[in-house]
């Protein structure tokens, strides 16, 4: 028996430990709110079993009544622990349903019935332990035992439905052990005098109580059939105290594996953790990817728009590309480009997209006379809608389009530090812009801002093209036929003179010189003609030019001719190198024709990766007299050419021997490392 209130005690003190050391770990979960009550329970029970071995054992005879009521003691705070517990664990970790608030009334009438019955039986001739023990089990042990239990199964219920069935399998047991402590705990109290313990119930104390006493008061006790009959015992054949033993050993193995929810359930949210890291990975990688992707077709389209004005297209051409690509790239429904007439009193419709089709306006009436818009002119502030705006605020964003416009970004166009225009995007759905799209959209009008300069630049330059090639025709013509026709209006009066005179040998020998002179002439004439009407790289190519300005050259001068082309796939030179290589060209060809007297013209020209990047070359041959670089009258011709490769950063290299011809060497920068600067910066 000693050691059977030993292991009882044992059990509890363990159910107590290891809810005392759930208590102290982290977790988030209902149980954990109710586990001190748990643990309390469960020392205070512990304490409790072993105080009856201490009282089974009789070898603390001296302090025996002292044991006995702190055995009484702590059964009756032992009960009060596990009805909290049982009570925490019905309704805090689920709360009842709304009905639930009548039980108290319908319970207060049996409770009040019960309360009273009990307090009788404590007037009654017994010792006072037995009715406490009694109905502490009736009031404390068996209700809350049930009431554990009942919330275990709760929980066992409720985890399943979520599909937890870990967690509720661990529920189950525990609710099932509670229930079983309601019955050997709570139900099985000491046979007393009274119902219903006078009818099925045993206990030694009882036994130790009465057993000295005679059978009269045995029968007043209602105790005969205790000596005669042990239900308990006879029943299953094992003695209550086993039975309470195995009782506290079932409810302490189940109620500890219940506990492991807690790791079942710090498991699980690792797992969810890991998850939501999982998730949250791949989401970054794909936004990652998507913005790399983005980035890769801004950066795609900037540099063709960079190539496009470095290339001198045409503006209108640039500004469709731009509307475009604004367009595709920041999925708008409308795109405009205004631009300030020069007044700079109103925005003039220029070019615009709407529903995925781009076309310019040459409509001056087609102003924007928006509000935002004009306030984005005279604030050079760029303006971005909110989610919550009215859209009637963007009414004449969209031209040409009935429907109103939901999310609107506008940018101002700005030339050095002036305000030239504003380009704009709409979308007709609540689809707001983020500030990614402003930061694009701005990057695009500085590319709009661009074009327009470089289209004014391009006029001007082509104005100052014009200019320059006036003057030098109007030098070739004074050096030239306004010399020789000098000359011939003197030789007239010579001839004159001589003629007089009857000079006829000498007449013959002016009128020889006069001839040469004319001859000269007519070739310059026709030179000038052949450098006029050769068609430049933009319309048919370098290699059609060069080979039909040679060809034509050879046929002109009577001198034999060879052109080599050796440039796979595209030239890569802007058009203003590609005029200047044909200008150095016709030069070179022209002192041919005047110094070198030369019968063959050989003109290669090729591609070659250099250290700077891909140049364009081009040698011009010639198997003339040659001639000394000091003192030559080639002097200003050649100082031209040097003056037009350097003028598009290249460079002109000239090797000349007397009697062995002449080798003139032109190189010209591509445009391919220009464009990978630019690349790089727009990458960083």
């Amino acid at each position: 028996m000693i050691l059977l209130f030993f292991f009882y005690g044992l059990a509890f003190e363990g159910l107590g430990l290891a809810a005392y050391l759930q208590l102290r770990r982290e977790g988030d979960f209902p149980l954990k709110r109710e586990l001190s009550w748990l643990a309390a329970f469960g020392f205070v029970g512990g304490a409790a079993g072993w105080v009856d071995m201490f009282l089974a054992s009789g070898s603390l005879e001296e302090i025996a009544s002292i044991l006995s009521i702190l055995r009484v003691t702590l059964h009756l705070l032992t009960g009060l622990l596990l009805l909290r517990f049982g009570w925490g664990m019905l309704n805090n970790l689920n709360p009842l349903p709304a009905w639930s608030i009548f039980i108290p009334g319908i319970l207060i009438v049996p409770i009040a019935f019960v309360i009273t019955y009990a307090t009788t039986t404590f007037i009654t001739p017994s010792p006072i332990e037995i009715p406490v023990e009694i109905w502490t089990r009736y009031l404390l042990y068996m209700p809350g035992s049930l009431l554990a239990g009942i919330g275990f199964l709760r929980q066992w219920y409720s985890q399943r439905e979520l599909g937890l069935f870990d967690v509720s399998n661990l529920m189950l047991g525990a609710g099932l052990a509670f229930l079983f402590e309601a019955v050997v705990m709570g139900l099985i109290v000491p046979a007393a005098p009274h119902g219903p313990a006078s009818y099925y119930n045993y206990d030694r104390v009882v036994h130790n109580a009465f057993s000295g006493e005679s059978l009269e008061v045995r029968e007043q006790y209602g105790l005969t059939a205790w000596l005669d009959y042990q239900n308990v015992l006879n029943t299953t054949g094992i003695p209550i105290e086993i039975w309470r033993m195995i009782s506290a050993v079932i409810v302490t193995y189940f109620v500890v594996r219940a506990l492991d929810v807690f790791e079942a359930i710090r498991k699980r949210q690792v797992l969810a953790l890991q998850a939501e890291r999982d998730r949250a990975q791949k989401d970054a990688i794909e936004a990652h990817i998507l913005a790399r992707q983005a980035a890769e077709k801004w950066t795609d389209a900037l540099i063709n728009i960079s190539r496009r004005i470095a290339e001198l297209e045409h503006v209108d051409d640039i500004l469709i590309y731009i509307v475009d690509t604004v367009s595709n790239l920041l999925r708008a429904s409308f795109v405009g480009v205004a631009i300030a007439n020069q007044d700079n009193v109103s925005l003039e419709l220029k070019c615009y997209s709407n529903g995925g089709r781009t076309h310019l306006v040459d409509d001056p009436s087609a102003t924007v006379a928006n509000p935002l818009v004009q306030n984005v002119m005279q604030n050079s502030r760029s303006y971005s809608s909110k989610a919550d705006e009215a859209s009637e605020s963007f009414e004449g964003i969209s031209f040409f389009n009935d429907a109103s416009a939901k999310s609107v970004v506008i940018v101002p166009l700005k030339l050095e530090s002036t305000n030239i225009g504003v380009l704009w995007i709409a979308r007709f759905e609540n689809d707001p812009f983020s500030e990614t799209d402003v930061i694009w959209l701005e990057s695009m009008a500085d590319q709009v801002a661009i074009a327009i300069q470089h289209g004014l630049m391009t006029s001007q330059l082509q104005s100052l093209s014009i200019v320059q090639e006036r003057g030098r025709i109007a030098r070739e013509m004074h050096d030239g036929l306004a010399q020789v026709l000098g000359y011939l209006n003197l030789q007239t009066q010579t001839l004159g003179s001589l003629l007089n005179q009857g000079k006829v040998e000498k007449l013959h020998s002016e009128l020889t010189q006069m001839r040469q002179a004319i001859q000269t002439a007519h070739a310059d004439v026709r030179e000038n003609i052949l450098s006029l009407r050769t068609t430049l790289a933009q319309e048919k190519g370098l290699e059609v030019a060069a080979e039909e300005y040679l060809t034509e050259f050879g046929i002109q001068m009577g001198v034999e001719t060879s052109f080599s082309y050796q440039v796979d796939g595209e030239l890569n030179l802007s058009s203003v190198a590609e005029v200047q290589l044909v200008c150095v060209l016709q030069e070179a060809l022209t002192n041919v024709r005047k110094h070198a007297k030369a019968g063959y013209v050989k003109v290669s020209i090729w591609k070659e990766k250099l250290e700077g990047g891909d140049h364009i070359h081009m040698q011009v041959i010639d198997d003339g007299i040659g001639f000394q670089m000091a003192g030559s009258k080639r002097n200003f011709g050649l100082q031209t050419m040097r003056e037009r490769a350097e003028s598009v950063g290249g460079s002109l290299n000239i090797q000349s021997v007397d009697g062995e011809g002449t080798h003139i060497e032109c190189c010209l920068p591509c445009l391919q490392q220009e464009r990978l600067q630019k690349q790089s910066v727009v990458i960083h």
